[in-house]
C-alpha cells in the first residue's frame, strides 16, 4: 500500500507541474508532442515525471486485471475446493455405510456359518440315530422272522393251522357247559361279526369264541377274528392257543389298528409259558414300531 501511495502523490506532483509550466508559442514545448521538442530544463522534468505516471498508471491497470483475474481464479479454486470438500463429505459418509454394512455381512456370514454347522452336526446325528435304529429293525425283524419259524415248528405249521384251530375248537367246546345257539353257520358274516364283538365287549367269551371261530370257517375277516379267537384264549389264560391265533392273524395281515396289542399279549403269552427269550423280540418290535402305544410304553426292557 505504501508503494501504491507514493505513486499517487508522484503523479499528482506530476499533475501541478505541468499545470505550472510555460507553453510555447511554437510547438516547442508541446507536450502533447509525440516527439516534444525545445523543452525547458522544467518541461524535460515534468515529461518525465508525465511519462514515469502514465507508466505507472499502465502498470497499476495491470496489476488490477492481475488482481482481478487471480481473485477470480481464488473464487474457482474455492467453489472447486467446496465441491470437493463436499464431494469427499460424501465419499466419507459412503465409506462409512459401507464398512457398517461389511461388518453386518460378516457377522450374518458368520451366524449363517454357524448355522449350517450346527443343521451339518444335527444332520449327521440324525443320520447315525437313524443307521442304529434301522440296524435295530434289521435286528428285530430277523429275530421275529426267526422266532415265526419256531412257531411253525414248535407249535403248528401253516399246513397244519386251520386242522389245529377247529380241533382246539372242538376240544374246548366240548368243556363248554351251556349249549351254543343254533343256525349260527346260516347267518350272515357281518351279523355274526357284530354279535360276536358285542358278546365279547360283554365279556361272554363262549359266545363269543363260537361267532369269530364260525368266521374263521367262512374265511369272512380272518385276520381280526384270530386276533379275537387270541384274546378270548388269552383271557382264559389259554397262552398257547392264544400264541396260535396272534400267530395265524399277523401272518394274514400286519397292519391292522390292533397290532400293538397282538405283539404285547404274544409277549405275555410267551412269559407265561415260561419262553422269555422268545418274548423280548416281540417286545423289541413293539417299542421299534409302536414307541408311542400304551403297550410299548408298558413293555420292558430287554
Amino acid at each position: 500500500m505504501r508503494f501504491f501511495s507514493h505513486k499517487v502523490a508522484l503523479f499528482f506532483g506530476a499533475a501541478s507541474l505541468l499545470f505550472a509550466a510555460e507553453v510555447s508559442v511554437f510547438e516547442a514545448g508541446n507536450l502533447r508532442n509525440p516527439s516534444p521538442y525545445g523543452l525547458t530544463q522544467n518541461e524535460k522534468l515534468l515529461l518525465e515525471k508525465t511519462q514515469e505516471v502514465e507508466k505507472l498508471g499502465r502498470e497499476l491497470a495491470g496489476m488490477r486485471n492481475d488482481f482481478s483475474s487471480l481473485k477470480e481464479q481464488m473464487e474457482g479454486v474455492r467453489s472447486v475446493l467446496d465441491g470437493t470438500n463436499t464431494r469427499v463429505g460424501r465419499s466419507d459418509g459412503d465409506m462409512r455405510a459401507l464398512e457398517a454394512r461389511l461388518v453386518s455381512l460378516e457377522e450374518t456370514f458368520a451366524k449363517t456359518s454357524e448355522q449350517i454347522l450346527l443343521l451339518q452336526t444335527n444332520l449327521q446325528e440324525a443320520k447315525n440315530a437313524q443307521d442304529t435304529n434301522n440296524e435295530r429293525l434289521r435286528i428285530v425283524l430277523g429275530e421275529m422272522s426267526s422266532l415265526i419259524d419256531s412257531i411253525n415248528n414248535n407249535y403248528a405249521s401253516k399246513s397244519t393251522l386251520a386242522t389245529l384251530a377247529e380241533r382246539v375248537g372242538e376240544l374246548e367246546g366240548a368243556k363248554k357247559t351251556a349249549p351254543l345257539p343254533s343256525g349260527l353257520e346260516a347267518k350272515p358274516g357281518a351279523e355274526l361279526m357284530q354279535e360276536a364283538l358285542s358278546f365279547f365287549s360283554a365279556n361272554n367269551l363262549d359266545e363269543a369264541w363260537a361267532r369269530y371261530d364260525i368266521l374263521v370257517k367262512k374265511n369272512y375277516m380272518p385276520a381280526r377274528s384270530n386276533y379275537f379267537l387270541g384274546e378270548i384264549a388269552y383271557k382264559k389264560q389259554q397262552w398257547k392257543t392264544a400264541i396260535k391265533h396272534y400267530k395265524i392273524s399277523i401272518d394274514l395281515y400286519d397292519k391292522a389298528d390292533y397290532i400293538p396289542r397282538l405283539l404285547y399279549h404274544t409277549a405275555i403269552s410267551f412269559d407265561k409259558i415260561g419262553e422269555p427269550a422268545n418274548a423280548a423280540p416281540f417286545y423289541r418290535a413293539l417299542k421299534s414300531n409302536y414307541p408311542e402305544s400304551k403297550e410299548a410304553q408298558a413293555s420292558p426292557d430287554r
